[in-house]
């Protein structure tokens, strides 16, 4: 009796020992949160910020917190459930400056947060910035001395919708006609052409995208500079570039001839991208410019330029027309059988001499 009493006693200890030591096991393995990533970056990009970090192992997903001041924490506006080591935060207003901390997450929570980063998104590239590789630009510059009526000096000239007289044309009906809007990017909600003076034998002819009310949120363009502008004669022209717009013209345009030089091409979203594939034959990267040096081909047009004109309606505004058909054979009217004349306007009255 007292030997079963010995080897019971003498195994309850090590059952007691056993159990004991089971629960040091399980204290030593308890799962605690994780240390804050390390590596963050925040990365500017159009009307977008990309916050990168390096993985942390044993992490479940991360948690990015934001403000558009400084001095984030848990109490920022977060966004869960990240699972990959990076995020892209779109849809922001450019030159707004926005501040980012990262947590990692596991089975026990939210770690601590990482140190502050912060990025300001940009808007779209200028023409200027975009095309160094071709030294294009939308700044005016120089003299064009032999059209009719006037020598122009540092003209920058706008498409004109109608009677409406700015540089954007966010028209809705223009937008959604089905002939315009073949040619635009899917999301375009404005479009601005223009056509820049750069000097006295240059231009640039840009048309340029915006995805945003009031030609904001610019989506890309399609720039071509042209170079050798030389005037020759002075012809007599039948009929109007417009509809109802024989108060701002005259009967007559000069040829000019000139060469074409370089190609700039800009998308900063998918949709201008697919365009530029689709109606161009090339291939832009998304925040990528693509600057191509064209062959030198001849082109010709026919112009004129009023300025302050005045008929029915007196127009304050410099009156521009252009009509070319993309080849060396000067125009004889207005108007051809795929497209017709643009008549472009500046604000500025652009100086005449």
């Amino acid at each position: 009796m007292k030997k079963l009493l010995f080897w019971m006693v003498l195994i309850g200890a090590i059952m007691a020992l056993l159990g004991s030591c089971g629960k040091s096991d399980d204290a030593t393995t308890a799962t605690s949160v994780l240390s804050a990533p390390s590596g963050v970056t925040a990365t500017l990009g159009w009307h977008q910020v990309a916050v990168d970090w390096t993985a942390v192992s044993g992490a479940s997903s991360y948690t990015v917190y934001w403000d558009n001041a400084t001095g984030v924490s848990s109490s920022s506006t977060a966004i869960t459930g990240i699972t990959d080591d990076n995020y892209t935060h779109s849809s922001l207003d450019n030159g707004t400056t926005y501040y980012y901390k990262v947590a990692t997450v596991n089975s026990a929570g939210t770690g601590s947060l990482s140190s502050e980063y912060s990025a300001t998104p940009r808007a779209a590239y200028t023409v200027a910035e975009a095309c160094t590789a071709v030294s294009l630009t939308e700044t005016p510059g120089g003299t064009w001395a032999g059209m009719k009526d006037d020598n122009i000096t540092s003209g920058k000239f706008f498409s004109l919708y109608r009677s409406e007289f700015k540089e954007c044309i966010d028209n809705s009906t223009y937008i959604t006609d089905p002939n315009v809007a073949a040619h635009l990017p899917s999301d375009t909600i404005g479009v601005s052409s223009m056509i820049t003076m750069t000097s006295n034998t240059s231009f640039t002819k840009t048309n340029h995208w915006y995805a945003g009310a009031n030609c904001t949120k610019e989506t890309g363009f399609f720039a071509t500079g042209y170079d050798n502008v030389s005037f020759g004669d002075n012809i007599t022209i039948a009929g109007q570039p417009c509809e109802n717009c024989s108060t701002t013209q005259v009967p007559y345009a000069t040829k000019v001839t000139y060469t074409e030089e370089q190609w700039c091409l800009l998308a900063e979203n998918e949709a201008a991208s697919s365009f530029h594939l689709s109606e161009m034959d090339a291939t832009v990267a998304v925040g990528t410019p693509l600057a191509v040096a064209a062959e030198g081909a001849a082109k010709a047009a026919i112009m004129v330029n009023l300025d302050n004109v005045t008929g029915a309606i007196t127009y304050t505004n410099t009156f521009f027309t252009f009509f070319s058909h993309d080849n060396s054979t000067v125009p004889d009217n207005w108007t051809g059988t795929t497209n017709s004349a643009d008549v472009l306007y500046s604000m500025d009255n652009v100086s005449n001499q």
